[in-house]
């Protein structure tokens, strides 16, 4: 079930996608690609977190399909769902790239990392 939440909470779910994309930044420059990947993973579902609830007062607090049902509710408002495959890329490997045994190779963080960095500036356009 959704939290509700006020519009101007967004920020503070910008502000904690910032901070994970720089330590994804540093992770990657030192060649740790699980912590930069799972750290671009966070980044976009926080930045999603602020979209959603700048948009529709309110964030997902169950599960990750509940996460892309709210993205899809507030994007349909922005009329952009142009960041879609990038959230739903994101919401499936957390688990993967978090949790199993498997490492990430380098190349893959980097697409996580700039993945991010283009989910959190295009979240900035629609977010103020």
């Amino acid at each position: 079930m959704a939290r509700e939440e006020r519009k101007g909470e967004s920020k503070k779910y910008l502000d904690k996608a910032e901070e994970f994309l720089a330590i994804a930044k540093i992770a990657f420059q030192q060649s740790k690609p699980n912590a930069a990947a799972f750290d671009a993973i966070q980044t976009v579902i926080n930045a999603n977190d602020a979209l959603t609830v700048f948009i529709l007062g309110k964030r997902a607090s169950m599960d990750h399909k509940e996460a892309i049902d709210m993205h899809v509710e507030a994007v349909g408002r922005i009329h952009d769902a142009s960041m879609r495959p990038v959230l739903h890329s994101a919401l499936s490997s957390r688990s993967e790239v978090g949790y199993s045994g498997k490492s990430v190779r380098r190349d893959e963080a980097e697409r996580f990392l700039r993945d991010a960095i283009r989910f959190v500036e295009w979240v900035k356009n629609y977010v103020k």
